[in-house]
């Protein structure tokens, strides 16, 4: 019978058919199948073999794909809204660019970050369909509970930064003042899943606070007030402040201004020092 089904699919296939809706296309085994802006709406394809298939740009909403293999398989920017893919099995199959909106991924096996980026091999760039704010952030929202689930932290990191990153973009779009702080935390530490953009936050508040205590001749020595401060004195400065060590051999000048830069980066140092600590234990530690 699953024969008898897979003939006639390939069949189809070969004359050039490429509307499946509502189809009963269940235990089928079709493999290297070129389905490529196919439309499956409804249909029923679990238990199904699509390995190698190439199913870029098909429309699989509400589709049935219980326990189907996938292996391989290129879905990138394929429709997968409301699809069933309960139990699938998506080894190195490519989801780049695909709609996920409220689809069940219950039990799916083989399912990382991997899959969503334009090379295999590669997480750079990857992503899902992000044409819908709010869609986009629902599914990045329902992978980062599936990778948490299944200890996959730091690919849970990826879902969340990119839930974060449109939620920030729909403040945007709705002119949302949560727009600005939501901005704020992107660049800082990327919401607390870039450990690496706070340390690079940290030293460009540094070097900036060092520029301009140096351009404004903002600070002097407390020990001996005459003396010619260098560059390397106000980056120095700027270092301690930051850390709030505040050692007292050099000292903002007597200026309500200057003191407030210095009372600013000291905040902005315990700020970013604490955030830090908290981006840490966030990603290295078990959520």
């Amino acid at each position: 019978m699953a024969e008898d089904k897979s003939a006639k699919i390939i069949s189809a296939i070969k004359d050039g058919k490429k509307n499946f809706s509502r189809a009963d296309l269940s235990g089928a085994e079709i493999f290297d199948a070129n389905l490529a802006g196919s439309e499956f709406v409804g249909a029923d394809l679990s238990h199904s073999d699509l390995t190698h298939c190439n199913l870029r740009g098909a429309d699989l909403t509400k589709a049935k794909l219980v326990n189907s293999r996938l292996w391989n398989a290129d879905l990138a920017g394929a429709n997968l809204t409301e699809a069933d893919l309960t139990g699938s099995d998506l080894s190195n199959a490519c989801l780049y660019g695909t709609k996920l909106w409220h689809a069940d991924i219950k039990d799916v096996k083989s399912l990382s970050v991997r899959n969503f980026s334009p090379k295999t091999l590669l997480n750079a760039g990857a992503k899902i369909d992000e044409s819908g704010l709010l869609s986009s952030e629902e599914s990045y929202r329902m992978l980062k509970k599936y990778f948490l689930q299944n200890g996959m932290y730091n690919d849970a990191s990826w879902a969340a930064f990119k839930e974060k990153s449109m939620e920030r973009l729909a403040f945007k779009k709705s002119r949302n003042w949560h727009y600005i702080p939501s901005l704020f935390m992107d660049i800082s530490c990327g919401y607390g899943e870039k450990p690496h953009r706070i340390i690079i936050s940290a030293l460009l508040t540094i070097f900036g606070f060092a520029i301009l205590f140096w351009s404004l001749r903002g600070v002097v020595s407390s020990i001996d007030p005459a003396n010619a401060l260098t560059w390397s004195d106000y980056l120095y400065y700027s270092a301690v402040t930051f850390t709030t060590v505040g050692y007292g051999d050099i000292i903002p000048k007597a200026s309500s201004f200057f003191r407030l830069m210095a009372a600013t980066e000291a905040f902005l140092g315990v700020f970013l020092t604490g955030l830090f600590i908290f981006t840490l234990a966030r990603k290295y530690s078990a959520r």
